[in-house]
């Protein structure tokens, strides 16, 4: 697609890069950034994350109904004083604010806690200033990821969305008991007519148990299952199709289907998962270099298996 055809921009990301020791400022400067972007004309959402746990990168994410509401977000005053009060929380050594390049940061790195809330008419404003001090309150908790907050979408869908992201599910759930967020409920419940929250959970969860660390990429557990479940199927085409040949297909395929799942689920995945642990939650020490072997070792592995398999039919 030329650029003549891509459609026009409607979100601005900002990549931003803090000094040692600026968490606490950093935190308070998230909530004043939050109560001033949720109200801009044309609001969407807003989304506030770290490259990842205990990063210095961040990434900002402000999305706008109309590319016309973004360029007057992008060029005002509010927006331009917020920047300047961020400045000096910066690394020096980092480039100037970047406005296109994005970090990624895998939203199954991490555990999410999605809140549907609907405000009493007129009280936006209230809830608007509420969100920013629990913003506030949240973003010095540990294990902190991230925040998304999005406005009500239509007059039909009235429900403000805001996805949390911690590290782990202790770390979220240490959030969501604590008093001090139990008692900002209490003060914002007046205003509210109704709320739900439901968690955003990993497919393979039950693969890959809570360890106190972060959750492994989405990418890798999915690497991990394709390593531990081709051999499965390729030794059942040989060994088991030819027994199950006089059988209906929907009976032999349910047998292969349940003999694959039992012997993924135990005991091969526990096994792979304990052998390919320093890659799937790699320590902070010298990580990329264990993230680099580890994806050479998978990708060793699976050639090993397709090589072995290529002899054997």
């Amino acid at each position: 697609m030329n650029d003549s055809t891509r459609p026009p921009a409607t979100a601005i990301t900002t990549n931003i890069t803090l000094r040692a020791g600026m968490e606490e400022p950093f935190a308070a400067w998230q909530s004043r950034f939050t109560h001033t972007a949720t109200q801009a004309a044309g609001f969407l959402a807003l989304d506030i994350a770290p490259a990842f746990a205990g990063s210095y990168d961040w990434r900002i994410i402000h999305r706008f109904r109309s590319p016309e509401a973004l360029d007057s977000w992008r060029t005002s005053v509010l927006r331009a004083h917020l920047f300047a009060e961020l400045a000096p929380m910066r690394d020096p050594a980092a480039a100037a604010f970047d406005d296109e390049t994005v970090h990624s940061l895998d939203p199954l790195s991490c555990v999410t806690e999605v809140i549907m809330t609907v405000v009493e008419p007129g009280k936006e404003g209230v809830f608007r200033a509420w969100a920013e001090t629990i913003q506030a309150s949240q973003s010095t908790f540990p294990g902190y990821m991230g925040t998304l907050v999005q406005a009500p979408v239509s007059d039909e869908m009235q429900y403000w969305t805001t996805l949390v992201r911690f590290s782990t599910p202790a770390q979220l759930d240490a959030w969501l008991g604590c008093p001090a967020r139990k008692q900002l409920l209490e003060q914002v419940e007046p205003h509210i007519a109704k709320w739900k929250s439901y968690r955003m959970a990993s497919p393979f969860a039950g693969w890959f148990p809570e360890t106190g660390k972060r959750s492994p990429a989405a990418w890798k557990q999915s690497a991990l299952v394709l390593l531990v479940l081709f051999p499965v199927v390729m030794l059942e085409i040989k060994s088991l199709s030819p027994l199950l040949a006089g059988r209906h297909v929907a009976i032999a395929t349910f047998i292969a289907n349940a003999i694959s799942v039992s012997l993924v689920s135990w005991p091969l995945m526990k096994i792979a998962v304990l052998c390919m642990g320093w890659w799937l939650r790699p320590s902070p020490v010298r990580r990329w270099r264990r993230e680099a072997l580890g994806a050479c070792t998978m990708l060793a592995l699976y050639i090993i298996e397709m090589a072995i398999f290529m002899l054997v039919f």
